[in-house]
């Protein structure tokens, strides 16, 4: 096996990797980049719908969600467009505080990136999975298919187990749990939310504006407003997404309550319900909601109210189940029986937790390895929050790795 030697390594190709891997060859270190995929970046081009949203103005710290309070000081010190800007990629900011390239294309800014990595002399291998890591006289040795790597520093940004035809699909932890370092479980974030297939069974393919609440017990634990996706045993859309780190930690002991009216108070829909029941008595029942739902939401809420054949009138109902209608039309309840798979969820809720991490994201556990992105404990809402961390955390890691290197040289 052949044996090489490089300052840092970095594992992983992807945003967080190669923005580290940039920063630190910027900062003066010898640096290697080890892509487990024929190319670097794969799932880089798919975010934002391959718009790629980089970023967000809004950098409140409610947005993320983890164990890692290191995550605060290392955001605010970081400026995406900035950054962006001096790898030649321009910016633009919508409406909602998103930042995207203005482009308008994902491809470009892996180019800018790709384009930075060359420039400062990054040596980049593709096909290079990483398979062994272990501590090393001076350093670590890398294990990959090209032959033995000695790295005097590693970052580890091979993310985490969201999107796993992109080459994320775990397996990499496992150097990082061979290390010693703990884990907290992983599992799918911003991805929908699996439902009792019966109840979204006659909604498949129905997209409405909503309001969506994460229930326990009587508590409202997060509302999102936004487009609501109905799909084959699943409730999607990004207002859903938002859901879905606490179905994930609640599981089945969670509700989705869906507000099919968010614009109208309980009071206002059922003022406007009696109005509508006034007007077609003497219409079906399938045909009450018409103009207010999509006809077959309209006909599922009301085989909820009623076991009356909907071909009945209108007038059937009483005031009562008019009642009903009104509430289910502002609490629609869908029992949460876990979180669609991995190759659905866009980013890892869970990781290496920031009680095992320095304030520069170096290991405790293991002095020299750096631990970046998706696969620290840290996940971000949709709205460019992920990506901001790839970006701050590179950023962070690349200039402590080669930093350390630097305070080596000046104390032997």
């Amino acid at each position: 096996m052949t044996q090489t030697h490089t300052q840092i390594a970095v594992i992983g190709g992807g945003a967080s990797g190669m923005t580290a891997a940039y920063t630190a060859a910027r900062a003066g270190a010898q640096v290697t980049l080890l892509e487990r995929l024929p190319r670097v970046g794969k799932k880089l081009l798919l975010t934002g719908n391959g718009r790629c949203n980089l970023g967000n103005i809004h950098r409140e710290l409610n947005h993320y969600h983890g164990s890692l309070p290191q995550a605060t000081q290392i955001l605010a010190q970081t400026d995406p467009e900035a950054f962006f800007r001096r790898l030649g990629v321009c910016c633009r900011t919508d409406p909602e505080g998103r930042i995207y390239p203005m482009s308008n294309t994902a491809a470009s800014v892996l180019d800018g990136l790709r384009f930075a990595c060359d420039d400062q002399g990054v040596q980049t291998c593709c096909d290079a999975q990483v398979t062994g890591m272990r501590r090393d006289k001076g350093g670590f040795l890398l294990t990959t298919p090209q032959g033995g790597l000695h790295a005097e520093r590693v970052i580890f940004s091979a993310g985490g187990y969201a999107a796993p035809n992109c080459g994320t699909d775990g397996t990499a932890m496992a150097l990082l749990r061979g290390l010693g370092h703990p884990v907290h479980t992983p599992q799918p974030a911003l991805c929908p939310i699996r439902t009792d297939p019966a109840a979204v069974k006659a909604l498949k393919g129905i997209r409405v504006h909503a309001a969506v609440s994460a229930i326990l017990g009587s508590k409202c634990l997060r509302q999102e407003t936004g487009e609501l996706q109905f799909a084959d045993g699943t409730l999607s859309g990004i207002c859903v997404f938002q859901l879905s780190g606490l179905a994930a930690q609640y599981g089945c002991k969670l509700t989705v309550s869906v507000d099919l009216l968010p614009e109208w108070s309980r009071e206002k829909a059922y003022r406007m319900l009696s109005e509508l029941h006034t007007q077609r008595r003497k219409l079906p029942l399938e045909e009450l909601l018409t103009g207010m739902l999509p006809k077959r939401l309209g006909q599922v809420l009301l085989r909820r109210i009623t076991d009356a054949p909907l071909t009945e009138p209108a007038s059937r109902l009483s005031p009562g189940q008019l009642q009903q209608t009104a509430q289910l039309l502002k609490a629609l309840p869908f029992p949460v029986t876990g979180t669609a798979p991995w190759q659905t969820a866009q980013v890892t809720m869970g990781g290496i937790p920031g009680s095992a991490l320095t304030d520069t994201l170096e290991s405790r556990i293991c002095p020299g390895l750096y631990i970046t992105g998706e696969a620290t404990d840290l996940y971000g809402d949709c709205g460019g929050y992920n990506l901001m961390w790839a970006w701050a955390s590179g950023i962070c890691a690349g200039k402590a790795a080669a930093g350390s290197l630097h305070r080596k040289e000046c104390n032997p």
